[in-house]
Formats: C-alpha cells, sequence, structure tokens
C-alpha cells in the first residue's frame, strides 16, 4: 500500500524541539528536515534524516506505521564553561562563562507514526539517537532523545 501523502510540516516536542518538514521520494522513502531548538545544550541546529516507512497492518486501522532511518545535524550549541583559580593563595574565585560552539553530528531516528486523514494530520512517538562533535575536543552521545510530533499533511 502507498503512501496517502507527499508532504508534512508540523511541531516536534521532547528534548530536542523543532519545526519540521517530510517530503516522501518514494513509495517508502522519506526524507525530513528538522530545525531544531532548545535540547540538552540550548542550542539550534539543522537535521535531516531519510527515513524508511513500514506499515503496520492490524485488525483496528491500517494506518499505523513504523520508521527508522539516518542522517546528520550542523548547527551550535551553548555550554557552560566553568573555571575555578586562587588569588593571593587562599581565596578561591569562581567564574561561569557561557561559550557557543559549532557542532556537526550523525543522526538515527525510529518512531511510530499514526496517520489520521480525516483531520488531516499524523501524530508520531520517536527516539533520535545521535552522537555529536562540538567545540575543539568535546564529543556527546545521546540515545534517549523522545519525542512526540504532530503534523499537517498535504
Amino acid at each position: 500500500m502507498a503512501q496517502e501523502y507527499k508532504n508534512s510540516t508540523g511541531l516536534r516536542l521532547g528534548k530536542t524541539d523543532g519545526v519540521t518538514y517530510k517530503r516522501f521520494l518514494t513509495e517508502n522513502g522519506a526524507v525530513e528536515f528538522m530545525l531544531g531548538f532548545g535540547g540538552y545544550d540550548k542550542g539550534m541546529q539543522i537535521y535531516t534524516t531519510y527515513q524508511w516507512h513500514i506499515q503496520i497492518p492490524t485488525q483496528f486501522t491500517e494506518n499505523l506505521y513504523v520508521y527508522y532511518g539516518v542522517g546528520g545535524h550542523v548547527g551550535h550549541i551553548r555550554a557552560h564553561d566553568n573555571r575555578n583559580y586562587y588569588i593571593n593563595d587562599s581565596t578561591v574565585v569562581s567564574e561561569d562563562e557561557k561559550k557557543t560552539y559549532y557542532a556537526i553530528g550523525v543522526d538515527g531516528v525510529i518512531g511510530l507514526e499514526y496517520r489520521i486523514f480525516t483531520v488531516p494530520m499524523t501524530v508520531s512517538m520517536e527516539v533520535k539517537p545521535y552522537f555529536e562533535y562540538y567545540g575543539l575536543r568535546y564529543t556527546q552521545f545521546r540515545f534517549w532523545d523522545f519525542g512526540f510530533t504532530v503534523k499537517y499533511i498535504f
């Protein structure tokens, strides 16, 4: 069964919030773009993933799909840099400085999508693990970036 829509746009709420746009390029393959903000380090990134959609036939509905994909992101994050140092051999001074780092990373996604054609919209729940490199020597891996997405389909 082919997908019943070509494009969708909406909001993702979760550890990484964002505005998202998805376009099907083949019957079961789609590319998704997201402008993400907030998240763990209060930055902004542009994400893109290629996704494969597989229908899950049930006795209740034909509009339930599982999807998975891989992609990447680029952007910036804001991090706190804490420094402690001594003055006069006894006084400790602490500085908290916000720094902005450029970031680049690799993303995965796996989720469940339910299509409601009478509205027309989709709702989905997903997990989006990622590996990220930022700054001169910093990396981070986050597996539990859960999100809830609502999209208008057209």
